[in-house]
This record gives C-alpha cells, sequence and structure tokens, in this order.
C-alpha cells in the first residue's frame, strides 16, 4: 500500500485534536513513515506506528488517498502488536 495523500475532514481533525491531542501533521508523521498496517472491518485499515509516542490511526483507503476516520494513543495490545510485528 503506497500513501500519496491524506484527508482530514475538518470535524474530524477537531475531535481528534481536543479529545486525543494530536496534530494532523502527527497523524501525517505515522502514516508516511513505514508503520504496521493491517485491514479491519468494514473496508477500514489500522495504522500504527512509533512518532511522538505509539500513535493508531483508522482510515479508508482510495486510489492513494487515507481519508482518516479516527487517530488515538495506542493502547497496551495495540503497543505489543506493533513491537510483535516489527522484530
Amino acid at each position: 500500500m503506497i500513501i500519496e495523500g491524506v484527508v482530514i475532514e475538518k470535524r474530524i481533525e477537531e475531535k481528534i485534536f481536543y479529545k486525543h491531542n494530536l496534530t494532523p501533521f502527527e497523524i501525517e508523521e505515522v502514516l508516511f513513515n513505514n508503520p504496521y498496517i493491517s485491514k479491519t472491518r468494514y473496508g477500514r485499515y489500522i495504522a500504527i506506528n512509533l512518532v511522538y509516542g505509539y500513535i493508531t490511526v483508522i482510515f479508508k483507503f482510495d486510489k492513494g488517498r487515507a481519508d482518516i476516520v479516527t487517530a488515538y494513543p495506542s493502547s497496551d495490545a495495540q503497543r505489543k502488536l506493533y513491537k510483535h510485528k516489527r522484530r
């Protein structure tokens, strides 16, 4: 999967910032710096990366574009998964 662009709706961006204190820059850093990516339900993807702490991003992918659904600090289980997959 090659992500060429990231789209974050304004309301999603605001929610992520106020609820989780994450900026669009941090979300892009997660996606553009070799994250662990896995397909989830409903045609969505999960990306986990260690950028300014462990961050998880849920997104839809279409034609090189990642449409952000949400982003938040990774749970312990997600950190463990990332560490296991990055060995």
